[in-house]
């Protein structure tokens, strides 16, 4: 199996097993407690950052990741990244306190199956299990109305200028500078100043280290303890 062929359950099929990656334990608790009352599940473990569910998967012990994007380690879309690239790749529904157009992009073009934001209802995270288990891909609303409106616009150059955005506020919340951030990429000093500017504002961003959060809140690097509490 490639690592682009996903396992569906069908009715038939044993519980699906699903490995929380989730750096607070109340929530890894509240998910575990959930997930054996749902019938058709079972947890496989559970774990802060994503190495114990990258093993699990490697041996073919885990069908199915619930997985935070504001973790430790580099970061929520590297463990989905890492993930959908095994042999035997689980499905992964994103479970994250935060929806924004860069959160969504980034999980979509890693291989997302789903996304629930924390604040949805549980029954609406038993609806995104049940659909990707299977076979199937779910949005809660919020996710949902920002796909929309991502495929409402599918301009190439638009594409290219948010393909350019992650990448300097990956480089800006790793601490490079403006200038080092244009000398890496290939860009003009006041190109990046002013996509800085803009990330800035879609951020609600007052201060660089505001920014750097953000990077953190949307996968894009990994938190430090301090960050996640």
């Amino acid at each position: 199996m490639c690592a682009s062929e996903k396992k569906s359950a069908g009715p038939d099929a044993g519980p699906s097993r699903v490995w929380i990656i989730e750096d607070h334990l109340s929530i890894r608790q509240l998910l575990e407690s959930f997930l054996g009352l749902l019938p058709g599940f079972t947890v496989a473990g559970s774990s802060p950052d994503a190495e114990p569910a990258v093993a699990a998967a490697k041996r073919g012990e885990a069908d199915l990741i619930i997985l935070d994007l504001m973790i430790r380690g580099d970061g929520g879309i590297a463990a989905l990244h890492r993930l959908n690239g095994l042999p035997r790749a689980p499905r992964v529904l994103i479970y994250s306190a935060t929806a924004t157009t860069h959160s969504l992009q980034l999980s979509l073009a890693h291989g997302a199956a789903g996304y629930v934001e924390k604040s949805d209802s549980l029954d609406e995270l038993r609806l995104a299990l049940n659909r990707i288990r299977g076979g199937g891909m779910h949005f809660s609303p919020g996710p949902s109305r920002l796909l929309a409106a991502v495929l409402r616009t599918p301009d190439r150059s638009r594409k290219r200028t948010e393909d350019a955005e992650l990448q300097v506020l990956e480089k800006l919340a790793r601490g490079h500078t403006i200038k080092g951030t244009a000398h890496d990429l290939g860009l003009s000093t006041q190109k990046v100043y002013r996509l800085r500017q803009t990330l800035m504002e879609r951020a609600k961003a007052r201060t660089s280290q505001d920014l750097t959060r953000y990077a953190i809140e949307v996968g894009l690097v990994g938190a430090h303890r301090e960050d996640v509490g």
